[in-house]
């Protein structure tokens, strides 16, 4: 491993304790009070009750049987009292894990939604799905580890040590030396298995991305009865996660065996010398008893340290891949000293030489190009061009889904670089080409535009958008809910939803692409009329594939290799013959585009692939 990614795994190790701790500091009054009554609870408890019952043994040694009654008296007074504090301490850490749980959950919840249009792109939803909540998992380990387990050996370990140094001060010290062998060891060996870990942990991430991204497509399995295949691709995905997990498993064995001696060492050891000081007349046979009281009690506290540090491992293991994924950066970032943008009905959108080349495209496939436009206030534009002419492209630069590679996009004069995100997108309103909506009803999903909408606002949406025509079909009306990414509903009627959000946000600038491709001609006859009453007094930009959608439009730029090809309305566009805009419509039929390209014929035989059989 270089010295890169050491500083890195220690960068995000600390960032875990950080994380982790401010949790637990929720309350700190919580977490104070706990330490306060859980700490008397085991000194009460593993300290006090073995001295008392040593004392008790020496009482019927020497037929001191009042005694004998006094001290177990005292034992009873101590387990009750340990019982009180430990059920007290319990509740208060209880209180403190729920907060903090709800804070870590909340805090990586955030960083994954402030993630930019590249993160969600690239990532695997359900392995982002599997960190969240294995990050939850891993804080409330920590947090039991931090409240209970470690004060807890602690406790015992100050106390035992205190007591058996009050009797001899030899055997302390040679207890304390076997601990810190112990204990020594266990560290040593832990810094190769928190390797395994981690790798169990990205395994893990990748086993839950290859189950939910096939649970999310579904369908699309069982359309190309490809049920085979993905148990196949995760029985591969398993196999990596299988041998990561039994190394770490198996890298446990070795340390477990080395504590396992070298405690059974240290009982014989202090076993024989204690013998050697009692026959010497040093101590007494009670000291003796005493003694090994609790060199049996440290010596499994020091094993259940080790326990302690094999779940840490654990924790530090399950955390790592989620807080690595809080670091990466966004390659679209706010300025640090963002400008207002001012509120106003109508905005100039302006592109200036604007150029954009995709961070992993060779040199020769740049997106934009040079590309120079002003659209009016109130101006309506249409984008049309052939596939990969870089349209889409252009409208996710103009809503900072990227950042332009070269020139500039200003919003009034305003550089949309020098506003926030949040600013810039809340005076758009965007229809995707293949919008997705969320498994919640449908009123919900066109309300999600305006949190603050009224029921009476969602409905006017709909209906302007033509969404009751079926809605008013299901059983559930505008209750229903749609299915993960909408899947439920048709794609016309997914569009619909769409356009109804669009409509309720009701900002002054509007970008649409392909916003009418998945409706029939009957119901595109109808919303188009909507989008028009919504496009009224607004800046638009729309993007389409069916010709007949935008030859109203103010203007229809043309695109081609990321460059403006030609420029014009409908009719300046038609009359000349060889632009590519005119070869577009000559090419449609029933309004779409065909498939071949400027410049190209179409073959007139085209030859399958021959099928092996099944």
């Amino acid at each position: 491993m270089s010295k890169k990614d050491q500083r890195r795994e220690k960068e995000i190790t600390r960032e875990i304790h950080r994380l982790f701790w401010r949790g637990n500091l929720q309350s700190k009054s919580t977490l104070i009070f706990c330490y306060l009554t859980r700490i008397p609870a085991v000194a009460a408890y593993n300290a006090f009750i073995p001295l008392v019952s040593a004392y008790a043994i020496q009482a019927i040694l020497t037929r001191d049987f009042n005694s004998v009654n006094k001290y177990a008296l005292w034992v009873l007074l101590l387990s009750i009292t340990y019982s009180i504090l430990w059920a007290t301490g319990s509740t208060l850490i209880s209180k403190n894990a729920i907060r903090g749980s709800e804070y870590v959950q909340e805090k990586i919840f955030s960083n994954f939604l402030e993630k930019d249009y590249d993160f969600f792109s690239n990532a695997y939803f359900g392995s982002l799905g599997a960190q969240a909540a294995r990050i939850r998992d891993a804080y409330n380990m920590y947090g039991e580890l931090v409240t209970q387990s470690i004060p807890r050996q602690i406790t015992i370990a100050i106390s035992g040590i205190a007591i058996i140094a009050y009797n001899s001060v030899f055997l302390a010290l040679i207890t304390l030396i076997a601990m810190g062998i112990v204990l020594s060891f266990t560290l040593l060996t832990s810094s190769l298995r928190l390797r395994f870990r981690r790798r169990v942990s990205e395994a893990s991430s990748d086993v839950a991305a290859d189950i939910g991204d096939a649970l999310t497509h579904g369908t699309t399995v069982k359309s190309f009865a490809m049920e085979g295949f993905e148990k196949k691709r995760l029985q591969s995905t398993m196999k990596t996660w299988s041998k990561a997990q039994y190394k770490a498993w198996v890298s446990a064995n070795p340390a477990d065996a080395g504590r396992m001696f070298l405690a059974a060492a240290t009982t014989s050891t202090l076993l024989v010398l204690s013998a050697h000081l009692y026959r010497d007349g040093k101590i007494s046979i009670t000291i003796v008893i005493l003694i090994q009281l609790y060199v049996i009690k440290l010596v499994a506290s020091t094993l259940d340290i080790a326990e302690i540090v094999k779940r840490y491992e654990e924790v530090m293991g399950s955390a790592y891949q989620p807080v690595k994924t809080m670091f990466l950066k966004n390659l679209v970032k706010d300025s640090e000293n963002p400008k207002k943008l001012k509120t106003s009905q109508s905005y100039t959108i302006k592109f200036n030489e604007v150029s954009f080349q995709y961070p992993d495209a060779g040199k020769t496939q740049t997106a934009v190009n040079k590309f120079a436009l002003e659209i009016r206030p109130g101006e309506k534009i249409g984008l049309v061009g052939y596939s990969g002419s870089g349209k889409t492209t252009l409208t996710k630069l103009m809503l900072r889904f990227m950042d332009v590679t070269a020139g500039q996009i200003t919003l009034n004069d305003l550089d949309v670089r020098e506003i926030t995100q949040k600013d810039l997108r809340t005076v758009i309103s965007y229809v995707p080409q293949e919008p997705l909506l969320f498994h919640r009803s449908i009123a919900e999903n066109i309300g999600y535009a305006n949190p603050k909408a009224k029921r009476e606002d969602i409905l006017h949406a709909a209906k302007l958008a033509y969404v009751n025509e079926f809605v008013n079909e299901l059983p559930n009306g505008y209750d229903t809910l749609v299915g993960e990414r909408g899947v439920k509903l048709s794609g016309g009627q997914r569009q619909r939803v769409a356009i109804a959000r669009a409509l309720l946000k009701n900002s002054p600038v509007l970008v649409l692409d392909e916003a009418t491709s998945s409706l029939d001609s009957h119901s595109e006859k109808y919303i188009q009329k909507a989008l028009w009453k919504l496009m009224e007094n607004r800046t638009a930009v729309v993007i389409a594939h069916r010709l007949s959608t935008i030859q109203h439009l103010d203007r229809i730029v043309v695109m081609d290799k990321g460059k403006i090809a030609q420029i014009g309305t409908h009719k300046e566009l038609l009359q000349d013959k060889k632009g590519i805009y005119a070869e577009l419509w000559a090419h449609q039929s029933g309004g779409y585009f065909g498939v071949g390209i400027p410049g190209q014929e179409l073959p007139e035989n085209i030859e399958l692939p021959v099928l092996a059989a099944a």
